[in-house]
């Protein structure tokens, strides 16, 4: 089977513009075409006062989004690069869809979830286990793809790359999901932080681990 006629990656990243896992502002968003080519990179000035940058999550730093245009006029631009035919594809990609506001069938034709085609089934804790993009990076493109500060640019290629290489072809497909499932897997960054980076709660998907009382997502 071959690949759809017309894909892109698009990646947004985003600020805090508070203490709560749910306070969220977007400040980047990228887009890079299926032969990596650079078509969009907009800084976006978010709607309300930035709590924190999350420097190693996002690379910007105080000073970075000075000047920048807000969210729907960068919108506007994405939507423009898009169109019913194309189809996107990310890690987390309905998280990119959600902060743009993107409509299926109208803005995109549907979407390819990295993180669900690489996602592999541990015999050992009879559950599926999932991976980090710079795991699946570092592992399948090699070391240093992808590093820290991460760069929503190498981030957005990597994501290129790994779907035209393993999305229609099962056999490399299987021997790259035995090879990340028997890797040493690196702590993730909120791993790293017990789920608080400098006062701002990183425990969205773990419950747990929750410091804001904000609601968790499953």
């Amino acid at each position: 089977m071959s690949l759809p006629e017309h894909f892109c990656c698009v990646d947004v990243e985003c600020v805090a513009t508070g203490r709560r896992h749910d306070e969220r502002g977007v400040a980047h968003v990228v887009v890079i075409d299926q032969d990596e080519r650079l078509l969009l990179k907009r800084k976006v000035r978010p709607s309300g006062k930035v709590e924190n940058y999350l420097t190693p999550l996002t690379g910007l730093r105080p000073g970075d989004l000075d000047g920048a245009p807000p969210l729907e006029e960068v919108r506007r631009e994405v939507v423009a690069l898009l169109g019913p035919s194309m189809v996107l594809v990310g890690q987390g990609i309905a998280n990119d869809i959600g902060w743009l506001d993107l409509v299926e069938g109208r803005d995109f034709a549907y979407s390819v979830n990295l993180a669900e085609v690489f996602k592999t089934y541990n015999l050992r804790y009879n559950n599926y286990a999932f991976f980090s993009l710079q795991h699946e990076a570092n592992m399948l493109l090699g070391p240093g793809t992808i590093t820290e500060p991460h760069d929503p640019e190498s981030e957005t290629i990597a994501c290129i790359q790994l779907f035209k290489r393993y999305y229609k072809n099962e056999i490399q497909l299987q021997q790259a999901k035995r090879k990340l499932l028997h890797a040493y897997r690196p702590r993730s960054f909120v791993k790293k932080n017990n789920y608080n980076y400098q006062g701002v709660c990183m425990a969205r998907y773990f419950p747990q681990k929750c410091t804001c009382g904000a609601p968790c997502s499953t």
